[in-house]
């Protein structure tokens, strides 16, 4: 099991090597699960994977700005995370299974074109957070310290930190 930990991350390194990302870490005590798939851009700035992170099953990581996940977090089976403007995941996240972490979105408005420029933007995630199933965090968002994101809420503004959110729209439900 361990080697099969070691050969994803050679590969994964590897591959940002090729595409010569700068700011570039998977760190040894890592662990990616089978299943990952890792799109890196070609103007990708940064792909930084802290120490004692899990990337478990059937996660798919878009990276095409930066991303940063720091110590100790877990990433959820089957989340999604599309990383083309900037996200910053703090130390001790819990993502649970199927959460969606998007920083861009589409410009709509005036003209209706259907196929507008993707407006990037940037996602930062404290220390501490638990972010509930299938819940989604939408662009230029920052969720506080010791927050919870219940499952299948719907985040589009900043959670304050020691808190708990939920619903669609997420509102703070409970605080201590």
């Amino acid at each position: 099991m361990r080697i099969g930990f070691r050969f994803r991350r050679l590969r994964l390194l590897t591959a940002l090597w090729k595409k010569s990302v700068v700011d570039s870490e998977v760190s040894k005590s890592s662990k990616l699960f089978n299943g990952i798939r890792v799109y890196i851009g070609k103007k990708c700035r940064s792909f930084v994977i802290g120490n004692k992170v899990q990337v478990r099953r059937l996660v798919d990581l878009e990276v095409g700005g930066s991303l940063k996940i720091g110590e100790g977090s877990v990433i959820g089976v089957g989340s999604f995370i599309q990383a083309d403007g900037e996200v910053e995941i703090g130390r001790g996240v819990l993502l649970g299974p199927g959460v969606k972490v998007f920083s861009t979105s589409h410009d709509y408005g005036r003209n209706k074109e259907l196929h507008k420029p993707l407006l990037k933007g940037k996602i930062l995630i404290s220390d501490n957070v638990w972010i509930g199933a299938n819940s989604v965090v939408a662009m230029n968002v920052s969720i506080g310290e010791n927050s919870v994101v219940g499952a299948n809420s719907f985040v589009n503004k900043d959670v304050p930190a020691n808190c708990v959110v939920a619903g669609n729209p997420a509102r703070v439900v409970k605080r201590f």
